[in-house]
């Protein structure tokens, strides 16, 4: 079989971006993985972005994606239910038998693409039903009996006849996988924790294993997260394990050890070709976020509250949609906020966004690396940001390209931001200056031959661990052979009769 990897920063030509599905309001983490997948398709190999959501109206989101132009240069997007759906498969027997449901569904998922059927006991799912546009019966998931710890899969065609079967939905998932592979040599980025899961258990001679880390895996005491344990206690299971900066690898030594298979890439990062020019309102911020608790967006609002009561009129447009929007927009409005914050909702591109703005926040408990502060900075939108696990202290040198306060501290951010606002106009064009040319270190260029050196690294690990491990299985097989050899030898002995 030939190396996969035939040059140097060459990547293989068979990439996987394995992630549990692609929300309709994504964030970072997707972001990321499209951005880095088009990088791969780029570079000449074939690239797929690998779901395993039960929505039964992918051609929608594909559709969704192709007008953002996330999937241009080919890459492609599969998920495991609309291709049992769509795809042909040959009609064969299966061993466990499908059973009718006896009463209606607890939940269905319609849509003119198909549904979701879904049977509860308790909190359990208990069955589902995966069914085409024509309401004919494509997966069913079942429990063979209601003490069973998995639930049986089986597939059919439109005509209603088996074509396959699984004992649990991880096995389902594992031949899915094995099909697109389809026994060439690949490398699979894992980026969902939980698609990490099941996967550090997907173990194949040909497919190069690698888990991408973007989120926080302790808490405020240092403790390992419960999403994050079983991962992080069994790190040795991937041929690398990647994290976005230097700070977060040595959070994880410290934590469980170094398993020797830990690396360091960034996010790559778009930034203009020229530096936009400085808004005609140089009080005016962008802030681009999800509005979840973990963004503490509330602190980037009382910051503003603060600067606005020291006489500095800072507006600012909020880009980003989540749980926490009507909360926000009350807080805004008690802090007298209403006229000066904008919230804008969701938006495909925020990068370009920060091109309106001066000045940015950030004010989350955790970051990876925050995609969306480079962003700014590449835009030459100067950001006020708390010095958190793990990324801005790597990218913000304090009253250069940035400031950097403490975690929590609203009074230091209000007056770190007021600094910014009052600026005489060469100091802040020398800090957006500083801020874009920290951003374009993080270029698609650099990003795409890092992530070369490091899959080669991975697949050279990979191939050294199916060694190991075919040399164990070699000296098991020498061992049972050599003990029957003598069992059957004293045998032999004990039936010969001795000579008088």
């Amino acid at each position: 079989m030939t190396d996969p990897v035939s040059s140097a920063n060459a990547l293989p030509s068979r990439q996987l971006a394995v992630t549990w599905g692609i929300p309709d309001r994504y964030g970072g983490m997707t972001s990321a993985l499209l951005h880095r997948s088009r990088l791969f398709a780029a570079a000449g190999a074939r690239a797929d972005v690998v779901t395993f959501e039960p929505r039964p109206d992918y051609a929608a989101v594909r559709a969704r994606l192709e007008e953002r132009g996330e999937l241009a240069g080919g890459v492609g997007l599969r998920n495991i239910y609309e291709d049992f759906r769509h795809r042909a498969h040959e009609p064969r027997p299966v061993d466990v038998l499908p059973q009718q449901a006896e009463r209606p569904p607890d939940e269905v998922d319609d849509t003119g693409a198909g549904s979701v059927h879904r049977w509860l006991d308790g909190a359990a799912v208990a069955r589902v039903e995966h069914r085409r546009a024509d309401g004919s019966l494509a997966v069913l998931e079942q429990r063979p009996h209601p003490e069973a710890p998995h639930r049986v899969v089986t597939s059919f065609d439109a005509t209603g006849r088996t074509t396959g079967q699984w004992s649990s939905v991880r096995h389902f998932r594992f031949a899915w996988l094995d099909e697109l592979v389809d026994g060439h040599e690949a490398v699979a980025i894992v980026d969902s924790k939980t698609a990490a899961g099941w996967m550090q258990h997907y173990r194949r001679a040909q497919v190069t294993r690698i888990h991408m880390v973007h989120g926080a895996h302790h808490d405020s005491q240092g403790r390992l997260t419960a999403s994050r344990r079983d991962l992080f206690e069994h790190l040795d299971r991937w041929d690398a394990v990647v994290f976005l900066t230097e700070r977060q690898r040595a959070a994880a030594v410290a934590a469980v050890g170094d398993s020797g298979n830990l690396e360091v890439v960034p996010n790559a990062v778009n930034t203009p070709e020229w530096m936009p020019r400085l808004p005609p309102d140089r009080l005016h911020g962008v802030i681009a976020s999800r509005l979840s608790t973990l963004k503490r967006i509330d602190h980037s609002l009382q910051v503003i509250a603060r600067v606005r009561d020291l006489g500095v009129p800072v507006t600012a447009e909020i880009v980003g949609d989540g749980s926490q929007r009507s909360r926000l927009e009350a807080e805004a409005a008690r802090l007298g906020l209403s006229d000066a914050v904008t919230f804008a909702g969701y938006v495909p591109d925020c990068a370009e966004r920060f091109t309106r703005g001066s000045w940015t926040l950030l004010t989350s408990r955790s970051e990876g690396t925050s995609l969306a502060l480079l962003e700014a900075m590449g835009t030459g939108c100067v950001p006020v940001a708390y010095d958190i696990a793990y990324g801005p202290a790597e990218v913000i040198r304090d009253a250069r390209s940035g400031y950097l306060v403490a975690d929590g501290d609203i009074a230091a951010a209000a007056a770190a931001l007021t600094s910014l606002c009052v600026l005489p106009d060469d100091r802040l064009a020398a800090m957006r200056r500083s801020a874009r040319h920290t951003a374009q270190a993080y270029s698609e260029e650099a990003v795409r031959d890092r992530w070369s050196e490091v899959q080669e690294a991975a697949v050279r690990r990979h191939a050294e661990r199916r060694r190991r491990e075919a040399g164990s299985l070699l000296r098991r097989a020498v061992g049972r052979a050599l003990r029957v050899s003598r069992a059957a030898a004293q045998a032999l002995r004990g039936s010969t009769p001795h000579p008088r």
